[in-house]
């Protein structure tokens, strides 16, 4: 069985590679590079514990059922491309910086998640500010560096010569009796038994399926790298306040991530990068003397209800994979398992079926 997969960031990559492990043959297309987009400006975090507090049963079941499975797909995904991918499991400190939100928090104390009086804060993250009145710590929260983990589905996809052809316009569908027989790009047409649209914010941008894909827009998030000062110990957990994260890595800490609704604009702002700098001080109040490294923005791509896009269209052979928004690198496991059971078995997966791309045909 030949998939054409039209997207290559992190969804695009994790399935091709669980598709290629199950023999199918697959083709992997993207506008740009491979892993360059939405999956390179993410920040690597696998936390379901602080990211989707408000969010429905089913998301959240998802969530954790990918987190579950990310321990695995990291040892299996180092061992097959040779690669470290910085996987981790610092766990979250969500910060209250008022009585009124560490009242809140501390009611989410439980067996998965610990109150942390300011004193225990500051024992654990001295670079916390002295002021703030608590913080939730999630010890199942993880991360991964995100660029690393696309560049070692790269080298898996060539090891097990997966054609991936980047900087190539994917410019509609060949569709013929209601069924998927291909793609149409500037070189002409690439035939294929099923296709698996995964292009993200770029997702309606399939010509001719358009009208049979759900919705989805890009959200441009902009983020901000700052150096961290040699001789000072880079904090041990994910970081939390009411508008932002800082998420440790290596050297630096990253610090996110603005949601904007500006169509496909990608450029970063210095009053953005002073406004995410100035949140994350409020949480290590030194770190708005540190010098900024790197600023950048990515388009995530989101569906009305929020929700994921996960499984078969109505034309027979295309199926979806999108509308991840802001849980890209989380949910990549059980997405490239559900899709690669969906594909090759033609049965519908059980853990997707809130997701069904079909939901939204009747509004």
């Amino acid at each position: 069985m030949k998939v054409i997969i039209v997207g290559a960031g992190i969804a695009g990559l994790a399935i091709a590679w669980r598709l290629a492990q199950a023999n199918a043959q697959v083709e992997l297309f993207d506008r740009g590079l491979a892993g360059r987009g939405a999956t390179w400006a993410a920040a690597g975090m696998i936390a379901p514990g602080a990211e989707l507090e408000d969010e429905s049963e089913a998301l959240a079941e998802f969530a954790r059922r990918s987190r579950a499975a990310w321990p695995a797909f990291a040892r299996e995904l180092e061992a097959e491309s040779g690669s470290a991918i910085g996987y981790s499991e610092p766990g979250s400190l969500v910060v209250a910086l008022d009585d009124a939100r560490a009242r809140s928090l501390e009611q989410h104390a439980g067996p998965d998640a610990r109150w942390l009086t300011p004193a225990e804060v500051r024992n654990s993250e001295p670079l916390v500010s002295p002021g703030i009145r608590g913080a939730l710590l999630i010890p199942g929260d993880a991360h991964v560096d995100n660029r690393l983990t696309a560049e070692a589905l790269r080298i898996a996809l060539v090891r097990r010569n997966v054609a991936i052809r980047e900087n190539t316009d994917v410019r509609g569908l060949l569709i013929t009796d209601n069924r998927v027989r291909g793609i149409l790009t500037a070189s002409g047409a690439i035939e294929g038994d099923a296709v698996i649209a995964a292009s993200g914010a770029w997702l309606n941008a399939l010509g001719s399926a358009v009208a049979e894909l759900p919705p989805v827009i890009p959200v441009k998030g902009q983020m901000v790298a700052v150096q961290v000062p040699d001789g000072t110990r880079v904090p041990r957990h994910l970081l939390w306040g009411d508008d932002v994260y800082l998420v440790p890595r290596h050297d630096r800490i990253l610090i996110g991530a603005t949601i904007e609704d500006v169509g496909f604009d990608t450029s970063v702002s210095s009053e953005t990068c002073s406004r995410l700098i100035s949140a994350a001080g409020r949480i290590v109040p030194s770190l708005g003397e540190w010098e900024v490294s790197e600023m950048w923005a990515g388009l995530r791509p989101r569906t009305p209800d929020g929700a994921p896009v996960l499984g078969a269209s109505t034309i027979d052979g295309l199926y979806v994979a999108g509308g991840q928004f802001r849980n890209g690198i989380l949910f990549a496991p059980a997405v490239a398992d559900a899709m690669q059971r969906i594909v090759l078995s033609f049965q519908s997966v059980a853990e997707i079926r809130a997701f069904d791309p079909l939901r939204f045909n009747a509004r």
